[in-house]
């Protein structure tokens, strides 16, 4: 196994700073292919830009394996152009509203370039005082992109009503922290393209499909046209998890930054969505054997308040597919400075890639063993 942590470093920082928003991640998707395909031939995007990319065992062709991890960030989109140039938006996903009044972000325009503008924040000088530490409902929130009129926002930087946007940062370095937007969860893309290289010579016991889904941050089911072409026996998901070692969240659980991979014993979010994952028993026994086996730090994950893909996957096919799920810890997540760790990261691929040399063909998950 490859021990080259600069280039998933630098993919990591280049994957963060690509704009790409939940149904418009076309940049991350291209930037992907691009690096996929230098690895195999067996690279296939579908109609809503989820990609597939598969490494065929040779002693057991048809039973698969999908890790996943997925390509779309939070964002943001105009629903309305005011006459004086300034811009009304909504969020697109789970954007961390507290963050937002004095936030930098940037759109992309009818012609795919990118747009600058800051959300606008009342000045200090004329706050009264009951409005000083008082978070800005959403509706109130206005983009300043330098535009005095709607037709100079129409005509000279060709943003309209649905144009998208995300939140401004550029990636950034600390020792063993990177900091940047999208972490979540471009981070587990950069990694998972990482581990291609290293099993692309393989005879792995099962097939290997390395999917990166789209829409996950909107409505969390984009993943399953992808998962019905393949069919997998099992899958694994990659996603990001608070991590619970900044003043604010200390001690509300044991998963912090730099402590290892987590894995998810449970997830669960109750909001709007009634969905969460128990991960397949064997499954998670085998990935906590592995990790023990390989001195692989890890941290077991509860997570309510989380919500991935696995939650709908669990259920798909005729049959259902086994799932499990590793977590990178991240600080501030969902916002521009999402921080996570370069160690953390490297184990879970370490754990990816021991696993996949020690599955066997004849190897069981799920109950229909009864």
């Amino acid at each position: 196994m490859s021990s080259n942590n600069d280039v998933l470093i630098k993919r990591v920082m280049e994957l963060s700073d690509i704009i790409g928003p939940s149904y418009r991640e076309e940049r991350v998707i291209e930037y992907l292919v691009k690096e996929f395909r230098k690895i195999t031939d067996n690279v296939e995007v579908d109609n809503i830009g989820n990609i597939n990319v598969v490494f065929k065992s040779k002693s057991n062709p048809d039973k698969f394996i999908t890790l996943f991890a997925h390509s779309d960030e939070i964002g943001f989109i105009v629903k309305k152009v005011e006459k004086n140039g300034f811009l009304r938006i909504e969020r697109i996903g789970g954007v961390n509203r507290n963050i937002l009044p004095g936030t930098t972000i940037q759109f992309l325009n009818s012609g795919d370039k990118e747009v600058m503008g800051v959300i606008g924040v009342k000045s200090h000088h004329f706050m009264k005082d009951s409005e000083k530490g008082v978070i800005a409902a959403p509706e109130s929130l206005y983009v300043d992109i330098g535009a005095f009129s709607d037709k100079d926002v129409y005509n000279n930087y060709n943003i309209r009503v649905g144009s998208v946007g995300v939140l401004y940062s550029k990636a950034r370095q600390n020792r063993d922290l990177l900091i940047g937007k999208a972490m979540d969860d471009r981070a587990n893309c950069a990694l998972l393209l990482c581990l291609a290289e290293e099993i692309k010579d393989l005879d792995i016991d099962f097939s290997v499909c390395i999917t990166i889904s789209v829409q996950e941050e909107f409505n969390i089911r984009g993943i399953l046209p992808a998962i019905e072409r393949i069919k997998p026996y099992i899958a694994i998901g990659l996603d990001v998890t608070p991590s619970c070692d900044t003043p604010d969240l200390n001690g509300y659980s044991d998963v912090v930054l730099n402590n290892g991979v987590g894995i998810t014993a449970m997830n669960f979010h109750g909001r709007g969505t009634l969905a969460g994952m128990i991960p397949d028993k064997k499954l998670l026994e085998h990935l906590t054997k592995i990790a023990e086996q390989n001195n692989i730090p890890y941290q077991y994950e509860v997570a309510l308040g989380v919500l991935t893909e696995t939650a709908f996957l669990e259920f798909a096919g005729n049959y259902g597919i086994p799932c499990a799920s590793l977590s990178i810890p991240t600080r501030y997540t969902h916002t521009n400075i999402e921080t996570v760790s370069i160690n953390d990261l490297v184990n879970a691929k370490k754990l990816l890639y021991n696993f996949l040399i020690d599955i066997k063909k004849d190897n069981k998950y799920g109950k229909n063993n009864f």
